[in-house]
């Protein structure tokens, strides 16, 4: 599909000072009729890190997929 033809730009962001960090995910080429609606996922770190300041992937990689699948997933025609 989209990702395969336009490819995609993946970029995060974690201001100083800030927990928040946002992941993003667009189109290489916007402009392309393949391209997908860019989505974005904007959470606290402490969401992913256990009290002792452990990652737990497992939850950072849910949060990443269901990311990529909103991009991936069809528009809602209307009828």
């Amino acid at each position: 599909g989209s990702v395969t033809s336009t490819g995609l730009v993946v970029s995060s962001k974690l201001p100083r000072f800030s927990d928040l960090y946002t992941i993003s995910i667009a189109s290489a080429d916007p402009k392309s009729i393949s391209a997908g609606k860019p989505v974005e996922l904007t959470k606290s770190v402490t969401q992913w890190f256990t009290k002792d300041g452990v990652l737990v992937e497992g939850l950072f990689w849910k949060d990443v997929e269901a990311l990529i699948n909103n991009y991936a997933a069809e528009p809602k025609k209307k009828k």
